[in-house]
This record gives structure tokens, sequence and C-alpha cells, in this order.
């Protein structure tokens, strides 16, 4: 089975900061790490199969999967071409999910060009 490599847009490496620090900030240090651990495991783990997680309603090449411990999915682009993924957002239940969907949209339209 071909694996895919992995990476996050800066994007999405922002988005983990935050929630890091409203981790940290919410409860503790040790919580802010272990969501961090959590969330690069999960990104990890898209080499396989990235394709078995939910489909993005408008984007057929838009996946997103939960992590298990937090509240927060990570959303990536599957290109099939170049065995590569793509995250592209990582959104907290928390946050207002018409404005996110827009974010979402807005940094695919990004990465396309």
């Amino acid at each position: 089975m071909q694996k895919y490599s992995v990476n996050l847009t800066e994007d999405a490496e922002n988005d983990i900061a935050e929630l890091m620090a409203f981790y940290e900030e919410l409860v503790d240090a040790e919580s802010a790490t272990k969501f961090f651990d959590e969330a690069m495991e999960t990104v990890a783990n898209l080499e396989n199969l990235p394709r078995a997680n939910a489909l993005f309603k408008e984007d057929p090449d838009v996946r997103k999967v939960q992590m298990n411990n937090h509240k927060v999915a990570i959303i990536y682009l599957v290109d099939d071409d170049r065995y590569e993924v793509i995250a592209v957002r990582a959104y907290h239940q928390m946050q207002d999910p018409a404005q996110y969907q827009e974010s979402v949209r807005e940094r695919i339209r990004k990465l396309r060009g």
C-alpha cells in the first residue's frame, strides 16, 4: 500500500498553536501538550488510507478527521496523483460553523491558486 506524505499548511499550524494556547489558558500546560501530541498523531496517521475519513460536503478531495480525545477536527486535502495529504485547518467544535466553513473554502482557494 502506498503511503502518503503528510504536510500542514502554515494556517493549519497556526490553528493548532491557537488551540494549544486555548487549552493552556483554559486548563493547563499539560493539557495543551496532550492536545498537541494527539493533533500530530492524528495528522501523521493520515499517511495510510487518507480517504477513509468523512468527506467535506462541498469538495470530494477535502476530508476531515475527528481527534479522539478533543473536540477538534483536522480538515485536509488529498492529492492521489502526488500521494500527498495537506492539512489546511484545525477546527474546534465551539467555533462558529459558518465562519469555519468559509475559512476552509478560502484556504483551499488560496492553495489551489
